[in-house]
């Protein structure tokens, strides 16, 4: 609890202070190449995760990979690890209902510092060395960018964009949960998460507003305004509400039931007035198939189970 109020409070800062994010140098002690791991886990082998090597065709003939299903992609957060909730929680969960490749990134090396604006400076380049991975398992027939899901939380969020950028925006779907704030821009679609990049993008808003730590706009194809958008019920601080898009997230795989209405403006949403008609639901695969675009907002209850239905499978 000490470490999540010191991490706010380094936010706090950065937000009251003028940054040009692009003259912020990345600190030479990290190096995607040496400290990024990409830790595959599959049915196959359920809590004992695979490391695949860079570009190693020897390791991942000899991993548990399987060329005939789909892959989701898995980015983690600032100050998270291979223990957060996007890995363990949302690993455990696609598993238990897809039976695809779901490979974890681990940039931990660069997202656990105190540095916030370090670690933002950060996801462009593990964004880049995914993007070089996937291409070249497409290149060697392992898979195909219509059968990859990205899925990143807060500066995960804007390295799968980054993901997407350098993969031509080919890739199936990207997902992206609350997407950091502070030092990305809105008007900066190049150095974030954007509409651009994927055939689909859709982004869930939870801790939007002027001290939030998401950047709350609408951003991607399809963007989601739970509660408004700016803080989540049962919530009193910023960083509940910032990782309840995670936890959300993870309730919408198997049972489906944050059910939403569109909005006409990023300000109905965050009123909760929407009633633009609605039946889509947030994270499901649909979206990306029938390239769902707008403004949307849901209500959710304030302890688990969230979601307050009606409920798809």
């Amino acid at each position: 609890m000490k470490a999540l109020v010191i991490l706010t409070l380094t936010i706090t800062c950065v937000l009251a202070t003028p940054i040009d994010f692009n003259e912020t140098e990345v600190q030479p002690s990290f190096d995607v190449y040496r400290d990024v791991r990409l830790l595959l886990s599959t049915r196959r082998n359920r809590g004992n995760p695979y490391r695949l090597l860079f570009r190693n065709l020897e390791n991942l003939r000899a991993s548990p990979f399987d060329p005939e299903k789909p892959i989701r992609v898995l980015i983690h957060g600032w100050w998270e690890d291979d223990t957060s909730d996007i890995s363990v929680e949302t690993s455990e969960e696609l598993l238990n209902y897809y039976d695809n490749n779901v490979i974890f990134v681990d940039w931990s090396e660069g997202s656990r510092t105190i540095n916030y604006i370090g670690a933002a400076n950060r996801v462009d380049p593990v964004g880049f060395f995914v993007a070089s991975q996937l291409n070249w398992m497409r290149e060697n027939g392992f898979t195909h960018f219509d059968r990859v899901f990205v899925i990143g939380f807060s500066l995960g969020a804007h390295a799968a964009g980054f993901v997407g950028k350098n993969t031509g925006g080919q890739l199936f779907s990207i997902v992206g949960l609350d997407p950091a704030g502070p030092l990305f821009r809105e008007g900066r679609p190049e150095g974030r998460i954007d509409a651009s990049d994927a055939r689909h993008v859709e982004c869930l808003h939870t801790n939007g507003g002027l001290i939030g730590l998401g950047i709350g706009a609408h951003i991607c194809a399809a963007d989601f305004f739970p509660n408004g958008g700016s803080s989540q019920r049962g919530c009193l601080t910023n960083t509940c509400s910032h990782l309840r898009a995670v936890s959300f997230f993870v309730e919408s795989i198997q049972n489906n039931g944050f059910h939403s209405q569109r909005c006409t403006s990023e300000l109905q949403a965050s009123r909760e007035n929407c009633n633009s008609g609605g039946g889509q639901w947030f994270g499901h695969t649909d979206n990306a198939r029938n390239n769902l675009r707008g403004i949307f907002h849901f209500a959710t209850n304030r302890n688990e189970p969230f979601a307050q239905g009606p409920f798809r499978n």
